[in-house]
């Protein structure tokens, strides 16, 4: 069985609904991850036939940022806390076996350290695939034309 996951710097959810479900419609994914979702507490996000999981990221009372798991409701999941300042979402869902699923966004703007990261990437449960909005050089910088 072969399944689809999405990984996608949309910048905006409601300013782009119609996008994703082009996007599911289309690519029949199991899960999209979505970074930079603009999203604030109380805002309605459906999709049909998808649960979703967010974290919101406001900044003097304004949405930026935001990472959210969108994720089929027919496979069988589990919300995975995760202890971090980062904006970053994680699912443990099993589609051909358990797989945790992380949804993380990093802004250019802002330095991220690696023993956030490490503390991260420590608290999920293998296997695991990390998808997210990060340009890196080899040296650890960040650098938004490395695609």
């Amino acid at each position: 069985m072969a399944f689809c996951i999405v990984s996608w710097n949309y910048h905006g959810f409601r300013a782009h609904i119609d996008k994703i479900e082009s996007v599911i419609n289309k690519h029949q994914p199991v899960c999209i991850c979505l970074q930079e979702s603009y999203l604030s507490p109380g805002v309605d996000t459906k999709i049909a036939n998808f649960n979703i999981i967010r974290k919101d990221n406001i900044h003097n009372s304004h949405a930026v940022g935001g990472v959210a798991l969108l994720f089929l409701q027919s496979f069988p999941f589990g919300s995975f806390p995760i202890n971090t300042s980062t904006q970053a979402v994680a699912i443990q869902i099993h589609i051909k076996i358990l797989l945790t699923i992380c949804s993380i966004y990093l802004p250019p703007s802002q330095t991220i350290f690696q023993n956030e990261l490490d503390n991260l990437i420590g608290q999920l449960p293998t296997p695991f695939t990390p998808q997210g909005h990060i340009f890196f050089r080899c040296d650890g910088r960040y650098d938004p034309q490395v695609p």
